[in-house]
Order: C-alpha cells, then sequence, then structure tokens
C-alpha cells in the first residue's frame, strides 16, 4: 500500500472534517429548487366567503391565509382554514387531492374583522391569530386585529362539542389580547454582543408598508405558541415571538414570552409556520412585494437559527399569488411532502412539494 506524505494526509483528513462540520451546519451545498408535484389539486366546492360582502356565497374566497388539521385516522377529515379579511374560519377535508370545504365557524363579533392570518392545531385546541398589525397604508390602530383565538375539538375526531355556526360565537370560542403587550415590550436578548435587537417592539403598531409588525404564522409545539412575524425584517433576519399557549389564555398567567430572530435573508419575512415531528417548518417569503423566492426552512423551535430545505419554484402560479399557507401531508426519513396555498387566487391554488430534508 503506498502511503501519502505526513502533510497531504493532513489536508486530507482537514478536508474530511470540514465538509462533516459543513453538512452538520447545513451549508454544504445550496438548498434544491424544487418543481410543484404534478398533482392536480382542486376544491369539491368554494371556499366561502367572498370579501366583497357576505352575502356573495357564489364567490370563491380570495383571501385565504393559514391552515392546520387535526391528526385523525383516516387522515385530515378535520382541517380549519383562516377567512382573512373576515370575521370567520372554515373546516375542509382532504380525499385524496381534494379540498372539500365544510361549515364556517364564527370567531368574533367585533365591529372590524380580527385580520386572521394563521391557524395551528395542538392537543384538543385549533388556534386562530389575528395579524397583530396594521394594514398595508392604514394611520389609524387596527385593534381588532391583536387577538387570538382557540376553540376545542376532540382529539379523535376533530369535532368540536359545540355547534358549529357562522351566526353567533359560541361560548367555547376564547380569545385573548395578551400577546399585545408582549410585542410592544419585546427585544431579542443577547447573551453577548452585540446589544439586543429591539426591532419587534421599535416596529409595533407601524404600517405594513413601513416594516410594521404583522403576524402571518402561528405553530404549537411542546406547550409553547410561536408566531412567524412578516414584518419587520432588519438586517437579514426575520422574527419569532413565543409564549407559554396555555398562559396566553388565563389572566395573570406567566407567558414566559421569548423573540427570536432567524437569519432568513434581506426582505424576508415570515408567512407561515408548520409543526413536524422534529421542528417548525417556515415558510418564509416576502415582506411586502420585494423580489424574494420563496421557500422552506427548518427550524427546532428553540435557538436562532434554521435550516434551509428547499427554494420553492412557483414560476407557473398566478403572479398575483402570495403563498401564505404551509399545510404538512405527511413526511418520512427522506421527504416532507407539504400543500401549499395562496392569498390573491381563487380557493387558495393549492400546489404540493416533496421537500427533501
Amino acid at each position: 500500500m503506498r502511503h501519502l506524505p505526513y502533510y497531504s494526509s493532513r489536508l486530507l483528513i482537514a478536508g474530511f472534517l470540514g465538509s462533516v462540520l459543513l453538512a452538520a451546519s447545513g451549508s454544504a451545498a445550496e438548498a434544491p429548487v424544487i418543481a410543484p408535484e404534478k398533482v392536480t389539486w382542486k376544491p369539491s366546492s368554494i371556499f366561502e366567503k367572498d370579501a366583497k360582502g357576505e352575502d356573495l356565497k357564489d364567490q370563491p374566497r380570495m383571501n385565504l391565509s393559514g391552515a392546520a388539521c387535526v391528526p385523525t385516522t383516516p387522515k385530515f377529515t378535520s382541517c380549519l382554514v383562516a377567512n382573512d379579511e373576515k370575521k370567520y374560519a372554515q373546516f375542509f377535508s382532504i380525499n385524496a387531492t381534494t379540498l372539500i370545504p365544510l361549515k364556517l365557524i364564527r370567531l368574533s363579533d367585533a365591529d372590524k374583522d380580527p385580520d386572521a392570518e394563521g391557524v395551528a392545531y395542538a392537543e384538543g385546541f385549533f388556534y386562530v391569530t389575528g395579524s397583530h398589525g396594521r394594514s398595508r397604508n392604514s394611520d389609524k390602530p387596527n385593534e381588532s386585529s391583536y387577538a387570538v383565538f382557540r376553540f376545542p375539538v376532540n382529539p379523535v375526531t376533530g369535532i368540536p362539542p359545540f355547534e358549529v355556526t357562522e351566526k353567533d360565537v359560541a361560548k367555547e370560542i376564547e380569545s385573548t389580547n395578551r400577546l399585545h403587550d408582549v410585542i410592544r415590550n419585546a427585544c431579542v436578548i443577547n447573551a453577548k454582543p452585540p446589544a439586543d435587537d429591539c426591532s419587534i417592539k421599535n416596529f409595533h403598531d407601524k404600517k405594513l408598508a413601513d416594516g410594521g409588525v404583522n403576524i402571518e404564522g402561528v405553530a404549537v409545539k411542546d406547550g409553547r405558541i410561536h408566531f412567524g412575524l412578516r414584518g419587520p425584517s432588519q438586517d437579514s433576519k426575520a422574527y419569532l415571538l413565543s409564549v407559554d399557549a396555555k398562559a396566553l389564555f388565563s389572566k395573570n398567567d406567566d407567558l414566559k414570552s421569548k423573540a427570536t430572530s432567524l437569519p432568513l435573508g434581506k426582505d424576508v419575512g415570515i408567512r407561515d409556520l408548520a409543526t413536524i415531528s422534529d421542528g417548525i417548518l417556515v415558510l418564509a417569503g416576502p415582506t411586502r412585494e420585494e423580489d424574494v423566492r420563496y421557500a422552506v426552512w427548518l427550524w427546532d423551535g428553540v435557538g436562532n437559527n434554521a435550516r434551509k430545505l428547499a427554494t420553492l419554484d412557483l414560476d407557473g402560479i398566478d403572479k398575483a399569488g402570495k403563498a401564505e399557507i404551509l399545510l404538512p401531508l405527511d413526511e418520512s426519513a427522506a421527504n416532507i411532502r407539504v400543500l401549499v396555498m395562496f392569498d390573491s387566487i381563487e380557493n387558495g391554488g393549492a400546489v404540493s412539494f416533496s421537500i427533501p430534508r
């Protein structure tokens, strides 16, 4: 056997170790660009109701934002999607590649809609979050958006223990505005320099057009409820707020709040969150109208780093569409299948992707 010179052996070993370290950090190779699966997804009927009016039942929704499902058997018999710009959400189910819109459920009786943007499920509860921010160019606070709702469902069947109606808010539907105070005071605490990052606090109650705080995604894992912010995005970082899920719906319990920043890129915000077995998927995209490609990242739900899994090839999607729903379909050791749906496309314009881990 021919032996390599000492210095050559050292170089080979160093190169091998460097490759291992890069792979472990998720930066060894650029994340792939993934095209949608060649599958046609369609609704069995329209998602209701059109944003133009309460009575336009024959007009499909153009403002779906956020969805989650109860892990029923069979799967996907009880899912919920937020009807942005309205005071209700809508149940749906999935059969093969067909989305089946079901009953509407009223969430709020406030004068204005809560600007619902995200949906999550965990341990017998659906959660729906308002944006907690102003609209794009509004000069006035949007007080009705400072709300998070939850209501119980049977964890086996996904059926609520009360009558589901679009007319009245059931007494079992809880709402809280405690997150508003968290936003007012939120800073990412750094144990060592640089100084604490108070971008969330500093952009509280500013217009979306000016980078104001705007929640778009929500996920619950290990007793913590995580809120992903579309804005602000500062120094190539996007932001999350996390609190104790049970405490959020109490009056005085310690929320144990935490602000986190993730280095997702310039002008990149969080458009949705979704829980999977080993962490939380982050759907990332432009904070406003920037030329930023949508991508999916994996965050462990604790630290301040995430691993980019894939950039989504949306070249065949209507340019008006904004990806705002990331719904896990199934996962294996090798891949995660997800459904992506869009704001500003009729009925969400669903497409699916198989994303390598």
